[in-house]
């Protein structure tokens, strides 16, 4: 599978189930490294393929256990989602989130021996092209988390900053994170949808929730919060699958926040692919953290049906105007209809 696989896992869970992974990370994230993974331990999936997700030592410093759980809350909620828009919609290509198992690192072959001296393992480091103890890398104890390997071309569908993949548009997963908003009724948006496509449908990983209450970050490092659900809104496209579901309306907000505000989705790189992480607001906007801690915090966004079963994707279903000019249309081709069935009956 690549480099030596030199590391175990402790037992998933209840399960005589462990995982065997390679000693260098694929990719990484701002809080786990990924690493490629086999099965053991369970006749069922004995050599199967797997990714291995471990926890960064210096996130783990203050988030401790609160690192896995926050992920594990995210995964649950986001394929209980999935359930709900698979029953209600019944699309050709349904929509499902890898589920995780949560362990620790078990053994570590740290040391490799010249004659009878130890020496510690060198593994890739913390940048691409740099080698580091292991001990460093993937600490001991360190909490990760297991995923099936997914088959299939591995795709970017959309950020938690309103992009979406212009040469992988996928409606179907656009209409998923909006529903998301309209069934929680405004508390969460999910999105930062990513993933492969096959003959089961979409099976994503790593998706980011944005959180519709006060608190930045609820969900992990990639909740943008009322910011994240607001720029959702700006790029997305509704399509007939949108068709009566919420959308998020500003309702309240002061000048100063309204300055912020804009600023900071000024600053989300919508046509970028990039996750973005909740310490890059402020960052990239050049705003003191308190400011834009205050926005969420005040903001007030209503969750608004904009339009009907019936209307189009974005017509204005609140038109007075408008539908009583639909209903005298209709009156009148009724009348007009009567009129020549009593023409003809003479």
């Amino acid at each position: 599978m690549g480099s030596n696989q030199s590391n175990t896992t402790k037992v998933i869970g209840s399960t005589s189930e462990w995982v065997e992974f390679e000693d260098d990370w694929f990719s990484q994230g701002v809080s786990r490294y990924a690493y490629k993974g086999t099965f053991h331990g369970n006749a069922r999936t004995e050599g199967e393929r797997c990714v291995v997700k471990v926890y960064k030592d210096e996130y783990l410093v203050h988030l401790k256990d609160y690192a896995w759980k926050v992920d594990d809350r995210v995964y649950r909620k986001a394929r209980e989602m999935a359930q709900l828009f698979n029953a209600r919609y019944k699309p050709s290509t349904a929509t499902e989130f890898v589920a995780p198992e949560f362990t620790k690192v078990d053994k570590r072959a740290t040391f490799y021996f010249l004659g009878f001296i130890p020496f510690e393992r060198n593994v890739k480091g913390k940048i691409a092209g740099t080698r580091d103890n292991v001990s460093n890398i993937i600490p001991a104890n360190a909490s990760i988390a297991v995923e099936r390997f997914l088959e299939g071309d591995y795709v970017k569908y959309s950020s938690n900053t309103g992009y979406v993949n212009p040469d992988f548009p996928a409606p179907t997963l656009a209409a998923f994170s909006h529903f998301t908003y309209h069934a929680s009724n405004g508390e969460f948006l999910v999105s930062d949808l990513q993933g492969v496509y096959n003959r089961q449908g979409f099976c994503l990983t790593d998706p980011a929730i944005q959180s519709g209450g006060s608190e930045l970050n609820a969900h992990g490092p990639t909740d943008l919060g009322k910011y994240g659900i607001v720029k959702f809104f700006q790029t997305h496209n509704c399509n007939k699958l949108c068709k009566g579901l919420k959308k998020a309306k500003i309702s309240k907000v002061t000048p100063g926040d309204k300055v912020v505000l804009d600023n900071v989705l000024q600053n989300m790189p919508s046509t970028q692919s990039s996750t973005t992480y909740t310490y890059q607001l402020n960052r990239k906007s050049g705003l003191p953290n308190d400011a834009v801690e205050h926005v969420q915090n005040n903001l007030t966004l209503d969750a608004v049906a904009e339009c009907s079963e019936t209307d189009e994707p974005g017509s204005d279903s609140n038109s007075d105007d408008q539908n009583e000019n639909k209903w005298f249309k209709s009156l009148g081709g009724t009348i007009f209809r009567l009129w020549k069935l009593i023409s003809w009956s003479r």
